[in-house]
Parts: structure tokens; sequence; C-alpha cells
């Protein structure tokens, strides 16, 4: 609004200055002073927000790896084995294979962990996110890079492995140390200094070029020249001589052919009238601004969230109707609102509905088995009966309870409970849920081996083992019909933790459809609604475990879950009020 005010002023005012060359000289050199000040400043603005951006990535990068070298469960998991003497070849390859992933999640282009410490195996590689192919190497160079730039960023000299093999050098370099029972690691993350980090620090309508240069800060041929240049950021060594330079380059053109425009425009247009001039232009500019003004003020309430918001219409003409038709669309956008509000709840309840119904029809078949058990055996008298009838009736008033429970955790509707840790007896939990299965057209059996204990949340871990043995039979009898399915949940210890397998004989999963199964909504079953391999991977994870799908009976398919002894971890325990103690396998 306030460039119309301007530029009604500056036409009526161009016209009114003829007279008065003199004058008009002068604030043509004036202008061309200002112009290039403001450029100046424009380009010391952009080079300046430019490094703001690199000192926040560096920032973030830093805090990133502080939180890994921290409570990272990968690299506290990795000293524990170091220190236990446990880091044996699969339990190497299984850091390996697990460092890209963090690598991703952090934003890093190169994730190296290496040995520190003292003694020969000082700059050995443990696993590189970039090349996993790396580990076993031994690079001291980066090691001593690390330590002597004491935690700032660097960029790594050019330097060869021990095998032979050049680890390059236009990187961004940070680094941090764990240690844990006299182990200590070191965890590299790099990224590459090239174009893609260039585009990451241009912010949104930068009319600024940013390029690499050597220490000296001579510019690449094919880069832009205007204007002028500014250093943005200069990137050091280990040793704090600066290697690379960030610098800002921005063209001027624009700035030179509006001021060349703005000259010419003052010498047609200074006239004789220029004082009538002014004064018409003052008065119509006014005139024509004041609805306009009221627009501008009522639209920047609308920006503030503020949709009832009106104008006062004045008169019938051009600027009558504009104020109308902003009045029409701040009504549509009430109106948009109030529709993609309601849109949002009935939405939020359709998700709350599906996924109650899945939770809850899965308890339903062992509450109809054991119903008909009972039927059947006091239709035939069975002299067990009331033994029977105890069984089925406490059997069914369980799954009632945990169908109630689950209904009042969902009411909740943020998301699932967090787990309550408590001793669990893995094997009396695997015979109780197979023994709800018993009796059906698939033959469901438990293998189990010595006393397995850990801590967790009861009822969670037997939703979960519910849901998964409920989607094996249900596989099974896709496959064989009532006849010749099979289902085996083996329980076993595992490294630190316990290990249940779920196998069944059904048609297995297709390989294409293997990296979706835990995606919510994926389902191979018609009657699915695809939340139950989510919800159990979430209450999995929430224990601190992982959910893997692999082969099962008869090219059936097989879900394993392994959950560690401790029980869920720190962050996911931190509201509970009663502390649990670490608990250890049974022998």
């Amino acid at each position: 609004m306030r460039g119309l005010r301007a530029r009604l002023l500056l036409v009526f005012a161009a016209a009114a200055l003829l007279p008065l060359g003199a004058f008009g000289l002068w604030a043509g050199q004036r202008l061309r002073t200002t112009t290039q000040a403001d450029f100046e400043r424009r380009l010391a603005q952009l080079s300046e927000a430019a490094e703001a951006r690199v000192d926040a990535r560096v920032a973030r990068d830093r805090a990133a790896l502080g939180r890994m070298c921290e409570h990272d469960l990968l690299i506290d998991r990795l000293l524990v084995d170091l220190a236990s003497g446990s880091f044996t070849p699969d339990r190497e390859q299984e850091f390996v294979s697990l460092l890209p992933t963090s690598m991703r999640a952090l934003g890093f282009d190169k994730l190296t962990v290496l040995r520190a410490g003292e003694g020969r195996e000082a700059g050995t590689i443990l696993g590189a996110g970039d090349n996993p192919d790396r580990a076993g190497a031994v690079d001291r160079v980066l090691l001593a890079e690390m330590r002597q730039a004491h935690g700032t960023a660097f960029v790594p000299a050019r330097r060869v492995l021990a095998d032979g093999r050049f680890a390059g050098e236009s990187e961004l370099a940070l680094g941090c140390t764990a240690a844990r029972d006299g182990v200590q690691v070191a965890v590299v993350g790099a990224r590459f200094l090239n174009a893609d980090y260039l585009t990451g620090l241009s912010g949104p309508g930068d009319e600024l070029g940013l390029w690499w240069t050597g220490s000296g800060g001579e510019l690449p041929e094919g880069a832009r020249r205007g204007g002028g240049t500014r250093p943005v950021h200069a990137f050091a060594d280990a040793r704090g001589e600066t290697v690379v330079r960030l610098v800002a380059v921005a063209d001027d053109a624009r700035e030179r052919q509006e001021l060349a425009t703005l000259t010419r425009g003052f010498g047609f247009g200074l006239g004789a009238a220029g004082a009538l001039a002014l004064l018409f232009a003052l008065l119509a500019g006014l005139r024509v601004s004041r609805p306009l003004r009221e627009v501008e003020a009522a639209v920047q309430r609308v920006i503030e969230g503020d949709l009832e918001s009106t104008v006062d219409i004045h008169g019938k003409g051009d600027a009558g109707r504009v104020l109308a038709k902003f009045n029409e669309m701040t009504e549509e956008l009430r109106a948009t609102r109030e529709r993609m509000l309601r849109a949002e709840r009935i939405a939020a309840w359709r998700e709350i509905a599906r996924r109650i119904a899945h939770e809850i029809k899965n308890p339903l078949s062992p509450i109809q088995l054991s119903i008909e058990t009972m039927r059947k055996t006091w239709k035939k008298q069975h002299p067990d009966f009331e033994e029977i009838f105890e069984e089925s009736t406490l059997a069914i008033l369980e799954e009632v309870g945990r169908m109630k429970r689950i209904v009042t955790e969902f009411s909740d509707f943020a998301r699932m409970p967090r787990p309550r840790a408590e001793r669990v007896d893995v094997n009396a939990l695997v015979e109780h849920v197979v023994g709800l299965h018993a009796g059906g057209d698939v033959a469901v059996e438990a293998e189990t081996t010595e006393p397995l204990e850990l801590l967790g949340d009861s009822e969670q871990l037997t939703q979960v083992l519910m849901n998964l043995v409920q989607n094996a039979t249900d596989a099974a009898a896709a496959r064989h019909g009532q006849h010749g399915g099979r289902v085996r949940v083996v329980a076993k210890p595992d490294e630190h933790g316990v290990s249940i397998e779920v196998l069944d004989n059904g048609p297995g999963i297709p390989a294409e459809d293997r990296l979706k199964v835990f995606e919510p909504y994926f389902t191979t079953k018609s009657h699915g609604t695809g939340l139950g391999l989510a919800i159990c991977e979430r209450i999995v994870g929430d224990h601190g475990g992982r959910l893997s799908f692999g082969d099962g009976i008869d090219g059936g398919a097989g879900l394993s879950i392994w959950l560690p002894l401790t029980g869920p971890p720190a962050e996911i325990q931190a509201t509970l009020s009663d502390a649990v103690l670490p608990l250890t396998r049974k022998r």
C-alpha cells in the first residue's frame, strides 16, 4: 500500500519538477548514491544471513553429534560390547549395517566411528555410514585431527588410509568422544562442501551467488560478477588454518537498470506545472489510498487470524466494489475454516473408530471359542464341565477386561499408552496366547526352553502376540482351509534379550510387499484394517525392541520380536512414577 501511494506521488511530482532542473540533477546524484548504498547493505545482509545459516547448521550438527555420544542406543551398545569383549564379527556386521540409518537420520554425508584412546587399535574404523567396506581400516590422521580441533568444525586434510584408499578432503567434519568402562570411541560426522551444501544456505528470494574458493579467495571460472563480492565464512582445518572460503557475489545489473530508468524519468518529467501537479497528486493520493489503507489494515488482521474483520463501504464506485469484495472474501474464509475444522473432526473420529474396531476384533475369536467349548461340553454333559467352565469364563473375563482397557486407552485419542514396566514371564505369556487359540481349525503350538523373564508391559505384549498369532492363523487357514494349517510360537533367549518367533505355513508375503507390511493401513486380507502390524511395531519399539519379517514354515511367513531384558528405554519410562530395577535372564 505504501508503494502504491509512493508511485502516485512520484508520477505527479515528476510532471511538476521541470522548472527545478538543478534540483533534479542533484536528486539524481543522491539517488545513485543511495541505490549503491542500499545494494551494498543488501549484499551485507544476505551475506550475514548466509553466514548465520552456516553457523546454525554447524550448531545443529554439533548438538546432534553430542546427543549421539551421550545417550545413543547404538553407541551405548557398541561400548558395552567393546568393554565386555562381545564385539564379535556378527555384532560388528550388525553395527555396520545400522550405522547408515543413524547417518541419514542425523543428516550427515559421512558418519565414521573409530576406536579412540591409546594403543595400536587407536584409529581403527569400527563403522562408516557412507562406506561400510571401510570397517577394519585405520585412519589415525582423522582421529588426530578430531582431537586437535577440540570440538570445533574442521576440514579434514588429504589423507590415505592404512589399506591405501583415499579418504577425500572436500568436507566439513565435527567429532565427539564417547566412553564407558575404560573404552573410548570417536564419532566423526561430516557434510560435503559441495553444491548441495550451498543450496541449503540460500534463503527464499535471495539474489545472491555463493561460491567456494581456496584460501586466497580467488573466484572460480564462470562465477557471477557484478556489483560486489563479500566473504561469508572461512572453513579451517584442525590446526585453525583456512582451507576453504565461502564468498557471496551479487550482480547489480538490476539496480543499474532501475537507476538509469529513473534518471531518464527525471529528464522527461520536470515541467512548469510542478506545484499544481504535486498538489493534485497529494489530494488524489490521499483520496484513492484511504479505502486501500482500510483494506491493508483489514488484510493484516486477517493474516493474524481475525476472520471476523470487515471494512466499512464508502460510496458505490470502484473503491466501494473492492471493499464489498473484501468483505465477501472474509465471509468465504470463515465458512471454509468452519468446513475444514468439521472435516478434521470427522476424520479424527473415523480414525479412532477404525483403530478401536481392529483392536477389539482380535479378542472376540478366543471368546467365541471359549463359549463354543462350554456349549459343547454342556451339551455332552462332560464330567470336566465345571473345570472347563471355570477356565473358559476366566478367559472370557480376561479378554473382556482387556477390550475395556483398550477402549479406555483409545479414548485418550492422542496416542498409544506408554508401556508400564513390570516383570513378565515370557513362557507363561506365550502359553496363554497359544491356549486361547487352541481348539480351532489351525494347530497352534508353543516351543519354550529355559525360564525367561523380562521387564515390560504385560498387557501390551499380550496384545502384540495376540495380533501376530491371529494373523498367522488367518494366513494358514487361507492356504489350507480347515485341515493342515500350522502356527508355531517359539520363545528363546537372545543376546541381552528374548526372541519370540511366530511362524505359519500360510501363503507367505510377496517380495514386493515385504517392505510395506508395517505401514499403517497396508493389509493383504480382505477383512483387515491394516493397523495391526503398525500398532505392534509401535509397541515393540516403545519397549526398546524391534519387529522384523522373515520366512515361516514351508514357504509361509515368520515374524520375529526381539525385546531387551531391561525393559523400555529411559526416555519412554520417564513419566512413570515407580522406578523399576534392570532384570537379567534367569538361568
